[in-house]
């Protein structure tokens, strides 16, 4: 293939739902959607951000198969959807039950998700995706990409932005910036119409998964972000879960297989009734529903109406630290797929009381968002190879059409002092990249300190979010207020935040390991992660069906067996069991033919025996069973080695 004119860094929407890549155009002075070239053309422009692992290969296809694979018979049991809303998180109640039930993960431990045989980060998981992406884009541009700047929802966190950044390093790609996504659309806005004067847009991002609202100011080569707001679990995915549960009113509680059907058949539904007034919903049991657009809307509206508590405290920011009055918003753009529902521009149109022109919906919502972030990432230079060691420059060189992007923190950074009361040191709404220092004093008698960062607006640590922790060692006990430290915050053209620590009394510098609890962090295991994922990763992104199982006729000669295998159980076991279900004196041997069997193609008889063996364990079959089953497949993984 020729190599494209195409700009090699390329601009990615990583999106909860869907996720598209762009390249700017020189040529044409124009950034354009990479499709899909192995899917149709009218598919090709936005990818699912869909993972499943298949046991049968023991790798892990990303996008529309993915996806199209939850409708067959075999539902989400290795399917996982909007990994987005996990990332830099750590288990609530619910996502503990979601992802890890019945596992040794508890309440605020880092998220993690099951993907075959292994517990994956979510950042992992969005390599995935990204490796997705990035393959995308190398078959469109006729070669090698190593670059790309990635879009992240406005408000997310800077354990996000973190998780965010991690994700594109393991999937091969240098983040050579971080670009909030409703700045993302109003540059390729405003570029698309080339505005002259000064304009003040609503940006109103409702995606699949995340909400935002920004409020930016444009002027011909410069673009200001004013304030911004959101509501990280707000999007066409919620709209879809509350259809679900209306659609499934008065039948029986369905398994999560179907259950994840449903959902596709919601969201499917959700789309058709963008365009007509009535639509029919398909069960897995072949059922049939109609349903009306204003049913579906009075469904949703509940939840839609959570977005004005958004747009409302945007519009109170901007007025309280910029003096900007909401009189002056000349116009709202709508971004994001879930956009297209009529209800939103009805409800923004009664919310401001304007005209219908007020709200714009004239660009595609679903691909503004990469496009833009393409016209940030022209100005980078390419870089010549990826190495996790090196790391290009994070400044761009701009060119006299570029604009200048101007963007600012989401959330006030502080630290924990006495009595669990927060202390901000960069406010909220400050432009980035920024520092400010700022002078403490040690606890009573304390050998070492530990300097907790937190996120958010509230006078309280326990109403913030912990950002993570800077552990300060070998300090001289002495009365609190001998030790005098001068902590700096530097925020990063990303959003990521630097802490340096300096020893007043002393001059000496200490050497601040910023911790997140979320973040993979050390070189070494990036590497080891992004080898392990590579190997996990399918680029041929085909859904395979399951192998055939050795089958042997038996024989009247043949000895009565030592065992008996268990009668069938209501849920299949998985693919492939966690060690921690496996007796611990198993375990070592048990992840050797673990790795045997997900790292290629496996004996049938080896697959067999493990089978048997994981259905047992499944079902809390007598020790003794489990044992002997155990011995067969050690015995069947040792005759295929």
């Amino acid at each position: 293939m020729d190599e494209s004119p195409l700009h090699h860094v390329v601009g990615i929407d990583l999106g909860t739902t869907y996720s598209a890549v762009a390249a700017y155009n020189p040529e044409e002075a124009y950034a354009e959607i990479i499709p899909d070239a192995a899917v149709d053309e009218e598919l090709g422009a936005a990818t699912p951000s869909v993972v499943r692992y298949q046991p049968q290969n023991g790798r892990a296809t990303v996008g529309h198969h993915a996806k199209d694979a939850i409708a067959g018979t075999r539902g989400d049991a290795q399917t996982i959807i909007e990994i987005k809303r996990e990332m830099g998180a750590t288990f609530t109640e619910d996502s503990l039950a979601r992802f890890a039930a019945g596992t040794d993960h508890r309440v605020d431990d880092p998220v993690r998700v099951r993907v075959g045989g292994e517990w994956l980060r979510p950042q992992e998981v969005s390599a995935l995706i990204l490796m997705k992406m990035k393959q995308i884009a190398e078959a469109g541009l006729g070669s090698t990409v190593h670059d790309a700047v990635v879009t992240v929802p406005a408000y997310f966190t800077e354990r996000q932005k973190k998780a965010t950044e991690e994700a594109a390093l393991l999937a091969g790609l240098y983040p050579r910036q971080l670009i909030p996504e409703p700045t993302a659309a109003a540059i390729a806005y405003g570029v698309d119409r080339a505005d002259e004067e000064r304009q003040v847009y609503l940006v109103y991002d409702l995606g699949g998964g995340t909400f935002d609202v920004s409020i930016i100011e444009t002027r011909e080569d410069a673009i200001d972000v004013l304030a911004t707001a959101g509501d990280q679990r707000l999007g066409g995915g919620d709209f879809d879960d509350a259809l679900v549960d209306e659609l499934l009113k008065g039948r029986p509680e369905p398994s999560a297989d179907d259950r994840l059907k449903v959902k596709m058949a919601a969201e499917k539904a959700k789309r058709a009734l963008s365009f007509a007034d009535t639509t029919t919903v398909v069960f897995p049991d072949g059922a049939t529903r109609e349903l009306a657009r204003t049913e579906f809307e009075a469904t949703i509206k509940p939840v839609l109406d959570r977005s004005l508590t958004q747009v409302e405290e945007a519009l109170r920011f901007a007025a309280e630290s910029k003096g900007m009055d909401r009189g002056k918003i000349d116009a709202i753009l709508l971004v994001g797929g879930s956009t297209r529902i009529p209800l939103v521009k009805q409800m923004l149109l009664e919310h401001f009381d304007k005209g219908d022109d007020f709200v714009r919906s004239d660009a595609d919502p679903d691909t503004l968002v990469a496009r833009g972030a393409a016209l940030v990432a022209k100005d980078f230079t390419p870089s010549d190879g990826f190495d996790l060691a090196e790391r290009p420059p994070t400044d761009p060189d701009p060119d006299e059409d570029s604009l200048q992007v101007s963007l600012i923190t989401e959330h006030t950074l502080g630290l924990a002092i006495q009595n669990d009361r927060f202390d901000g040191l960069i406010p909220r709404g400050t432009r980035i990249p920024a520092s400010r220092k700022k002078t403490y004093t040690n606890p009573d008698m304390a050998s070492q300190i530990a300097a907790v960062v937190y996120q958010g607006e509230g006078e309280y640590t326990y109403e913030n979010a912990l950002v993570g922790t800077v552990n300060l060692e070998d300090i001289e006990p002495r009365p609190e207020g001998y030790h005098r430290f001068e902590v700096e915050y530097t925020m990063t053209r990303n959003g990521l935040l630097e802490v340096a620590v300096q020893h007043l009394n002393t001059g000496r510098t200490f050497e601040a390991k910023f911790e997140r609890s979320t973040e993979i962090g050390r070189q070494d295991e990036l590497a080891e992660r992004r080898e392990a994922l590579l190997g996990l990763y399918d680029p041929e992104g085909r859904v395979t069906a399951p192998a055939p199982v050795e089958h042997t006729p038996s024989s009247h000669g043949d000895p009565a067996p030592d065992f008996v295998l268990p009668p069938p159980v209501a849920a299949a076991a998985p693919a492939v069991l966690p060690a921690d279900a496996v007796p611990t004196e198993l375990r070592r041997t048990y992840r050797k033919i673990v790795a045997y069997l997900t790292g290629g193609a496996a004996a049938p008889a080896v697959r067999s025996a493990y089978d048997a063996f994981g259905s047992a364990v499944a079902a809390k079959a007598p020790e003794a069973e489990i044992e002997a089953l155990f011995d067969r497949l050690e015995a069947a993984y040792d005759d295929a080695r």
